[in-house]
């Protein structure tokens, strides 16, 4: 073999070679992800995190990334009534775990990848998601009352986990977040003029325990008095002990209870 032609053919070799590279599709699954491998749409294997080569030079295939980790999906405001007719607004975000990556993915609507790649991010969220939860929401708020929700604050997210564990498929709600519950002005109002005739029918009933106490003291104190006249002398006597500044004092007879005297020497 000529020289021309041993050239000929490395040359036809490494540009096959440097074909096939540019024909070969590098995909990265990274945790806490994972990867489903489609060919010409039918599934073909999941993807543990990890590099990936394939070799697609008709880009036929085709990499669904499915995010596992357990995270909230924010849910937009929604509008519910009470049994007790008080509407009002919640703000949710439950959050959910994939268990089946497969199952998730499957049951949302297909988007088809771009021509030039054969990769498509998906995160853990799901279409239905908003509409269930609305749904599960609202039937629940609908049989008890406002006053219940404040007075039990997790009786809502308990009872919306379990309307919503397994209502998506290959996927568990774990919990649902209540980030906010806003209540009309109107309702509001209520709501807070309530309270506070309450506390201030509290704090009322408190100043007449309060009264009711330091009158038994007193007339306790009366009876003392009444039965055991010495002991005024001895009260009188340990007051102005207490009393800072000179005193005069005039004394009776013996008779009546000392008194103090009219006028305070200087």
């Amino acid at each position: 073999m000529d020289f021309p032609t041993l050239f000929l053919l490395v040359a036809c070799a490494m540009l096959v070679a440097v074909v096939l590279w540019r024909l070969r599709v590098v995909t990265i699954v990274y945790p806490p992800n994972v990867g489903l491998l489609y060919r010409d749409g039918r599934f073909q294997r999941e993807l543990a995190p990890g590099r990936y080569t394939l070799f697609d030079p008709f880009r036929r295939t085709r990499v669904v990334k499915v995010s596992c980790a357990a995270l909230p999906v924010p849910i937009a405001e929604v509008t519910v009534l009470s049994r007790d007719q008080f509407s009002f607004k919640l703000t949710l975000s439950p959050v959910v775990e994939v268990v089946d990556a497969r199952a998730f993915a499957e049951s949302q609507p297909a988007v088809e990848p771009s021509p030039l790649s054969a990769f498509m991010p998906q995160v853990a969220s799901h279409p239905a998601l908003q509409a269930i939860a609305a749904s599960a929401a609202r039937e629940i708020v609908g049989a008890v009352a406002l006053r219940d929700l404040f007075d039990d604050p997790a009786l809502l997210p308990t009872e919306l986990q379990k309307a919503l564990e397994n209502a998506l498929p290959g996927a568990r709600v774990d919990r649902v977040l209540l980030t906010s519950i806003t209540l009309p002005p109107e309702t509001r109002k209520m709501f807070t003029e309530v309270e506070r005739s309450r506390i201030e029918a509290e704090a009322s009933l408190e100043r007449a325990r309060g009264e009711q106490a330091s009158m038994r003291a007193l007339a306790n104190a009366a009876r003392l008095l009444k039965d055991n006249p010495a002991l005024a002398n001895l009260r009188f006597l340990q007051t102005l002990e207490q009393t800072p500044g000179p005193k005069t004092i005039v004394m009776g007879n013996g008779t009546l209870p000392l008194t103090p005297a009219v006028g305070v020497t200087e």
